[in-house]
């Protein structure tokens, strides 16, 4: 076969996790002896065209100069592109990701006659603060873009499923749920020989709905408790003036590094150096530095917000907390970090539960027929 990825950003210019999903997926579908075309917007200093582990990655229409902060003319432009190379190019079916690729993909989907899947990984539920731009607008455009005709649905999580059937009234015979895969080879390769104390780690985009500064607020609380106890945060964003803004009020230089811009090796070492990973979000629709942690024997703490819940068995790979709750997440972490038994169960569970449930070949092979059925399937779109 030969697909077609649209998605604003490709690895390594942007590490997002959906950015990361399709990377992963596409280099195995590529092993497998099938084609894949991507389809990103221009990134400075980034060619054109380049090929990534057997990759075609192509880069259309404007160029953004800090991913992902665009404007709305680059979202037109974006489209215009991508309908004019897919209407010139013959694929046999392609992949958007949601958001803003959704729309393009289904126009030249329909121009073409080309089967389309629409992938979905979580939804705002209604709550505009998860946005990281154009809130209202992405709001509105979010409940029309979830409903147009697609062939197919697919999201990564049950909870992303049901919260397309309850919160958005799409019919559940149209949505697929794919778990998201964790390199385990990869991981086991890199060596990380150092023993850290009360070592704290998040990794993610700095942004609102991912509540760094609630762990800082932990962590301002704890730190006289826990000798030497660091919180290294990976990831940049918008919010990051604001985290530092509280560091260096509550005087935390000393406790907190900044990390981003890491290799793949580099962020699994620290995933393995440190104790415990915390992800406070309040919107996710999978969680995959969580699993990508159990993986490295790390236990994780996470809000237990959409497809976290999925992700993280609670008390066997790390802890479920209630979003918001900080008091709750103060007491797991401290939990954790005053018993090491308790932390070496944790992280002995969580790399059993990815061996037996997140693993890419099966995934691999379980999209493959999925791409398979939705091609040959006389699917008429979404019913609303």
């Amino acid at each position: 076969m030969k697909f077609c990825m649209i998605l604003e950003f490709f690895v390594p210019h942007y590490n997002g996790g959906g950015e990361r999903r399709y990377y992963e997926l596409t280099k195995r579908l590529v092993e497998q002896g099938h084609e894949v075309d991507i389809l990103t917007m221009k990134v400075d200093n980034a060619p054109d065209h380049e090929q990534v582990d057997g990759v075609n990655i192509h880069r259309l229409g404007p160029v953004i100069k800090q991913p992902p902060i665009r404007s709305k003319t680059d979202f037109i432009k974006y489209l215009k592109a991508v309908i004019s190379w897919i209407n010139n190019h013959s694929y046999s079916i392609i992949d958007a990701q949601a958001y803003s690729p959704l729309l393009s993909g289904l126009i030249a989907s329909k121009i073409t006659k080309t089967p389309l899947i629409a992938t979905i990984y979580d939804t705002s539920r209604n709550s505009n603060d998860q946005w990281i731009q154009f809130s209202k607008l992405a709001s509105i455009a979010e409940k029309i873009l979830v409903k147009l005709p697609y062939t197919r649905v697919l999201t990564i999580s049950d909870a992303t499923r049901n919260s397309l059937i309850n919160d958005f009234n799409i019919k559940n015979k149209n949505i697929d749920v794919m778990y998201i895969g964790v390199d385990l080879d990869t991981i086991d390769k890199v060596e990380c020989n150092e023993t850290a104390k009360n070592r704290l780690l998040f990794v993610g985009r700095l942004v609102p709905h991912k509540h760094v500064d609630h762990l800082l607020e932990v962590l301002n609380n704890i730190k006289d408790n826990y000798p030497g106890i660091k919180l290294v945060i990976v990831g940049k964003g918008i919010e990051k003036e604001n985290l530092i803004e509280y560091i260096n009020n509550h005087k935390l230089g000393d406790y907190v590094e900044f990390m981003q811009d890491l290799t793949n090796e580099e962020l699994i070492y620290q995933m393995k150096l440190a104790n415990l990973l915390v992800l406070p979000s309040t919107r996710e629709g999978f969680g995959m530095v969580l699993s990508e942690a159990n993986a490295c024997h790390t236990p994780t703490i996470a809000y237990a917000s959409g497809g976290v819940v999925e992700v993280v068995d609670d008390g066997i790979s790390g802890y479920l907390i209630k979003p918001n709750n900080k008091e709750q997440l103060q007491e797991k972490i401290e939990h954790v970090l005053s018993n090491k038994n308790i932390e070496e169960q944790l992280a002995d569970g969580g790399r059993r539960r990815v061996e037996d449930i997140f693993n890419w070949d099966k995934i691999v092979e379980d999209y493959v027929n999925f791409a398979s059925k939705t091609i040959n399937c006389n699917c008429k779109g979404i019913k609303k």
